[in-house]
């Protein structure tokens, strides 16, 4: 004999729809939660920078940094000013050699390190290296290793400055 309604104990379709409805937005609700902040600096390099101080680490490499009786120049010492700017920072810059830039970098004492590098650089397993900044060229900018957010702001000013590195660049060749 068929049924019009659902005894007590009876599993029904109907039940069975709202634990998966409930399931699905228990799981958009823990992934939400998760997914806050992201990219994150574990050490906060962002969010000390920002209204406060970039400690740079300039390696002389005309013309993409130079160093003159204190003063620094090139095209990745104007950028990292550009980009220290935007943050409403000052950039204090220490004049040191690769190796010990490098060190200095991963002991997070330097957040960047500029000096020509480019990207296939053997120190890229202990530093993180922004993109290329200058389609068809391999000169990338020494960060923090797994300082996140630090990185994307830096290649994201990088990215919407590109034709300024361009210039920069053209100015050096002629």
């Amino acid at each position: 004999m068929y049924r019009d309604r659902a005894e007590p104990g009876d599993r029904t379709v109907q039940g069975k729809g709202k634990i998966k409805v409930f399931l699905v937005f228990l799981s958009l609700f823990l992934f939400a939660v998760a997914c806050d902040d992201y990219p994150k600096d574990p050490e906060g390099t962002l969010d000390r920078v920002r209204g406060g101080t970039v400690y740079a680490g300039i390696v002389e490499n005309p013309p993409w940094a130079e160093v003159d009786g204190g003063t620094v120049s090139g095209i990745e010492t104007q950028l990292v000013e550009q980009f220290a700017a935007s943050l409403d920072a000052e950039v204090h810059w220490a004049d040191i050699s690769g190796p010990a830039a490098m060190r200095a970098l991963e002991e997070r004492k330097l957040d960047i390190v500029v000096g020509g590098f480019q990207q296939d650089d053997p120190w890229k397993s202990k530093v993180g290296f922004s993109r290329p900044y200058v389609p068809g060229k391999k000169h990338v900018m020494a960060v923090l290793k797994g300082e996140n957010a630090w990185l994307v702001a830096l290649e994201t000013y990088l990215s919407r400055h590109e034709s300024e590195a361009r210039e920069l660049l053209a100015e050096t060749q002629q």
